[in-house]
């Protein structure tokens, strides 16, 4: 019994030191960031600027939170919060070939992005060097104020005059 139970743990260690998938630990958020920025491509601003207005061809994702981008994004980008990537981004680049770039505010949270989408089989994923908070200061005639994607924003309803009502 013993060495039934020996060989299924051997097996376990094998195939899971075989997996490819990085398990590593790190000791704060920021260690992980910094592991992560050293991981992936890079796009800088005038490159990305120079693509942003051909038409088609690759997608513009927006990793900040919904709150953010609803304040201004960079023209034609689409929201998906870094928060629900896993879940969304294929709503938003169905093509895992084309070329997908992302950006945060400052490449933290695009950072971490970039790092999983090649585990969703996204072969070409640059991440914007600097992020939004450069691009705005660098390319302010390519920033989108209230950005409107797929369906008008619900008008908020202002209170009737009066008490409570």
């Amino acid at each position: 019994m013993k060495r039934i139970i020996f060989i299924t743990l051997s097996a376990l260690a094998l195939l899971s030191s075989c997996s490819g998938y990085d398990s590593r630990t790190f000791e704060s958020a920021a260690a992980m960031v910094e592991d992560a920025r050293g991981k992936v491509e890079w796009i800088s601003a005038d490159e990305l600027a120079g693509l942003v207005n051909q038409t088609g061809g690759f997608y513009l994702i927006d990793v900040r939170e919904q709150s953010e981008f609803d304040i201004s994004c960079i023209k034609g980008a689409n929201s998906v919060p870094r928060g629900v990537l896993e879940d969304m981004i294929s709503e938003k680049a169905p093509g895992k070939r084309k070329p997908l770039y992302i950006y945060c505010s400052n490449g933290d949270r695009s950072a971490l992005a970039g790092t999983i989408l090649p585990l969703l089989k996204y072969t070409d994923v640059k991440v914007l060097e600097g992020g939004f908070d450069n691009w705005q200061i660098r390319f302010p005639d390519l920033v989108e104020l209230a950005p409107v994607r797929g369906a008008v924003k619900a008008a908020v309803k202002k209170p009737a005059a009066g008490c409570g009502g």
